[in-house]
């Protein structure tokens, strides 16, 4: 009897943190081992959970903000920040992922848990800079360039110092006016 009560006494499954138990998954007498669901509880503190590729995750440090939209609540725009990048990833297919954690900056009633959201990152902010689409950008023998229309109407190329892109842009250091005109493609007739 006493082993069975200092068994059942090493028997507690404790949540890593507080909140509300939503849903009780186990029953008892029910077996549990490492990973077996036994309920879920909803946190007081919102966090979004997500997947990052490797590219994507090397950019992306605790602290930085994030935008955070909802499919189901189009007029809903949250901000947040990163609470946590895993250190270790997962491999999948031989594709490396990692969790990363969204800690929102306030709650709004209408979020729900289950709800399917978009994070937008910020790594890094500047302000003042010079931007240019990133088709704009040619390079050459590792020197990039832009077309820029001359007085005649012609497309001449202008050497560039870029800093740093995103999937859409690219900083301009130095080479460029602002108000310069640049070709971001050319069509050339047959």
């Amino acid at each position: 009897l006493r082993d069975a009560k200092t068994a059942l006494a090493d028997h507690v499954v404790r949540a890593p943190f507080s909140g509300l138990i939503a849903k009780v998954s186990g029953k008892v007498g029910d077996k549990a081992s490492t990973g077996t669901a036994i309920a879920t509880i909803i946190s007081k503190n919102k966090l979004v959970s997500i997947t990052l590729n490797e590219i994507d995750a090397a950019k992306v440090k605790s602290g930085d903000k994030a935008v955070l939209t909802f499919d189901a609540l189009d007029d809903l725009v949250l901000e947040g920040h990163v609470s946590n990048v895993d250190l270790v990833g997962t491999v999948s297919q031989g594709v490396v992922s990692y969790n990363v954690e969204i800690a929102f900056d306030q709650n709004d009633a209408r979020v729900k848990p289950g709800m399917t959201v978009n994070a937008e990152m910020i790594a890094s902010s500047k302000s003042n800079v010079l931007l240019v689409p990133s088709s704009a950008i040619k390079t050459v023998g590792g020197k990039s360039f832009v077309q820029v229309m001359s007085e005649d109407g012609k497309p001449i190329n202008k050497e560039v110092m870029i800093g740093d892109a995103n999937d859409f842009s690219v900083e301009i250091l130095s080479g460029l006016e602002e108000g310069d005109q640049t070709v971001a493609r050319t069509i050339t007739a047959t």
